[in-house]
């Protein structure tokens, strides 16, 4: 009887075979199957190009509208630290948070007028100018499609921003401060791709024009983003992501318009269990 020789696959054969089949080996590592932890936490760095622009009413009229990083030198870039959370309560729903704030400062001898609330600022004044923004979401996801593939998920949320400003220099005397809340709902859809057990790709899309009480306004945001599970709880992420906000306030203690439009590039460590 003769034995047919056994057949040698080659090496990039053998690997080839480990990631089409590699599922039952890392199910055995204990990973968490994605789409299935229960809580998800995230802490990291991003790195935003935003540009904002600002107008300030007075009870006798309109003022111009100022694009701050033209006028006053505010930094287009800055860094910061933001922070998530998701709450996985049940198999298709989710509860989102997440959170970070923009702080920057510059002093510059401004080239053109500028008027707030009817106080005007010549061309000529070293102005002192800051910002504050802070931003702060929360959202609901059902998913209509969760398998071992990918999660399609309807959002329904709220988006929030806190906006602070001040104006201040001494020859002549000037001090401008103004603050105040947009807080907007949001409506959207995210999609997450399980490429592998380990390595999930996301793109997510919202937004909504709406009138809520004083506040007049339509955001837009989308993100893409990326990450990979190192441990079975522990991950790295990266992801793009860009907001467009413009609001019309009529409050008692602001009255005007706030437009922000940022770009975003960050990085995080994730948290699965």
């Amino acid at each position: 009887m003769k034995i047919a020789p056994r057949r040698v696959l080659p090496p990039a054969a053998l690997l080839m075979a480990g990631l089409l089949h590699g599922t039952p080996a890392q199910a055995q590592e204990g990973l968490i199957a994605p789409g299935t932890e229960t809580w998800k936490f995230g802490l990291g760095g991003v790195l935003n190009e935003g540009s904002t622009r600002l107008r300030l009413d007075s009870p006798s009229g309109r003022s111009g509208e100022v694009n701050l990083e033209d006028v006053t030198g505010l930094d287009r870039n800055k860094s910061s630290i933001f922070v998530l959370a998701t709450w996985r309560f049940a198999a298709n729903h989710r509860i989102g948070i997440q959170g970070f704030e923009v702080k920057r400062d510059a002093d510059k001898v401004i080239e053109r007028d500028i008027e707030f609330r009817d106080q005007v600022i010549h061309a000529g004044t070293r102005l002192h100018t800051e910002a504050k923004t802070d931003f702060f979401v929360v959202n609901y996801q059902y998913s209509f499609i969760r398998n071992e593939s990918l999660e399609f998920a309807g959002i329904a949320g709220l988006y929030g921003a806190h906006f602070k400003f001040g104006f201040n220099a001494s020859n002549p005397p000037t001090d401008v401060q103004a603050s105040t809340n947009a807080p907007l709902p949001m409506l959207g859809l995210g999609l997450d791709w399980f490429v592998t057990p380990r390595w999930t790709v996301s793109l997510l899309g919202e937004g909504l024009a709406v009138k809520v009480g004083d506040v007049d306004g339509r955001t837009y945001n989308g993100a893409l983003t990326t990450d990979y599970m190192v441990t079975r709880n522990i991950g790295l992420g990266l992801g793009l992501a860009a907001v467009n906000l413009k609001v019309d306030v009529t409050k008692n203690d602001f009255t005007g318009r706030v437009g922000w439009r940022m770009s975003s590039f960050f990085g995080y460590l994730q948290a699965r269990f």
